[in-house]
């Protein structure tokens, strides 16, 4: 499997406007606690999660990368990948991968423990108890396979009804139930590597090089629609 990468000003946008967030979560953090020791301390405890969630994301998500490349060059494989949305922002997908087999937005969750989902409602195990589980993967991963089927079929004409998968992977997970959910849920990276094996060809060698050129020159549009010009009031003629 061969491996792409997308251009650094469309990284560099997306950073921004993570480093945007980040600015403000710290500025609500500070109206909460105040400019003072506890600020701060609220401050430095936020980047301390953000930098372990990372970590443990980028862990989980090399793990699957590594296990990936024994498919064949025919196949092509974006990590981190960046796609458009309709408000003409971006969003992240761990690992975009495209072959004969279709189009995988694979989301992978390094969560430990025991979770469950009920039509995209996910909760988690705390001891005896199921507590909710605010951000939804599988309704995250909806949002991704819509937005980039609308993107990719708006460039590329005649592609097969499902060529698009946007699994789950939740590769150390104790135990995971799932039911009527939206997207496959997957547990361990075998069960990706063998859904992806089992998918029957719905995709031509040239239309995975066209889709891989596609997001390989992603680039974000400015919006330059010319405001239209109010139209001319007509004068009535004056009434004698």
């Amino acid at each position: 499997m061969r491996t792409l990468q997308q251009s650094p000003s469309l990284r560099a946008a997306f950073q921004q406007k993570i480093d945007t967030k980040k600015s403000t979560k710290h500025q609500e953090i500070h109206e909460t606690l105040g400019d003072g020791f506890l600020g701060g301390l609220g401050s430095f405890m936020f980047e301390v999660n953000q930098a372990t969630n990372k970590f443990k994301g980028n862990m989980g998500e090399w793990g699957v990368s590594l296990l990936l490349q024994s498919f064949p060059d025919t196949w092509v494989i974006f990590n981190n990948a960046l796609i458009p949305t309709n408000s003409n922002s971006l969003t992240e997908i761990d690992h975009l991968i495209i072959g004969e087999g279709g189009v995988f937005l694979v989301e992978v969750k390094t969560w430990k423990g025991s979770f469950s989902a009920y039509k995209d409602k996910w909760k988690r195990r705390e001891g005896n108890n199921w507590v909710v589980v605010d951000n939804s993967p599988t309704s995250q991963s909806v949002y991704h396979q819509k937005m980039f089927s609308q993107w990719i079929i708006s460039l590329i004409p005649n592609l097969h009804d499902r060529f698009v998968a946007a699994p789950v992977v939740f590769p150390i997970a104790k135990w995971i139930g799932t039911n009527d959910c939206s997207v496959p849920v997957l547990q361990g990276i075998p069960a990706l590597l063998q859904m992806i094996n089992s998918s029957p060809d719905c995709l031509t060698p040239m239309q995975v090089q066209a889709i891989a050129q596609a997001v390989e020159n992603l680039t974000l549009t400015t919006n330059t629609t010319p405001i239209p010009k109010p139209k001319p009031v007509k004068r009535q003629n004056p009434t004698s």
